[in-house]
């Protein structure tokens, strides 16, 4: 039977992650901040008030968590960084993340990120799992269509 975990995930782990993230999610990344996907993601991870990551038999899953921009407010910037593997399990990833989700929303009234407009499945998905997608606009470095999405609207 396989053995998932959730830790807190290190720059090695991170370092990891981006070498098997799924193309729509390293597209997404490079889009937002840039063409250092590696440096991109243990920023990510350096930034993060909250961060876990979930592996199965010892191999990167996913990594998610919060940013939060503001001390004084319970805003933040939610991400999950997807690799082959997420595809792979996909009852189980959509189960967790749900329930990901709901505990987050104990901490934080409002979370937000932004979408790739061509990422069709995150938005599916996004959508199942409650958030508001809102029409693309000019987003990130380079000014590409993304959706911005949120939570506890």
């Amino acid at each position: 039977m396989a053995e998932y975990t959730y830790t807190t995930p290190t720059p090695d782990d991170m370092k990891e992650l981006a070498r098997m993230m799924r193309d729509e999610d390293r597209k997404e990344v490079i889009g937002c901040l840039g063409v250092n996907l590696e440096a991109s993601v243990l920023y990510t991870l350096e930034s993060a008030t909250v961060a876990y990551i979930c592996k199965r038999d010892g191999v990167p899953m996913a990594a998610f968590g919060v940013v939060q921009e503001n001390p004084f407010q319970k805003v933040g910037l939610i991400f999950m960084l997807s690799t082959t593997e997420t595809a792979k399990h996909k009852i189980y990833t959509g189960k967790w993340t749900k329930r990901g989700i709901q505990a987050f929303m104990k901490d934080w009234d409002y979370l937000y990120n932004y979408v790739d407009e061509g990422n069709e499945s995150t938005i599916k998905w996004l959508k199942w799992l409650g958030a508001k997608v809102y029409p693309a606009a000019p987003y990130g470095i380079y000014g590409l269509p993304y959706h911005k999405f949120t939570f506890g609207e």
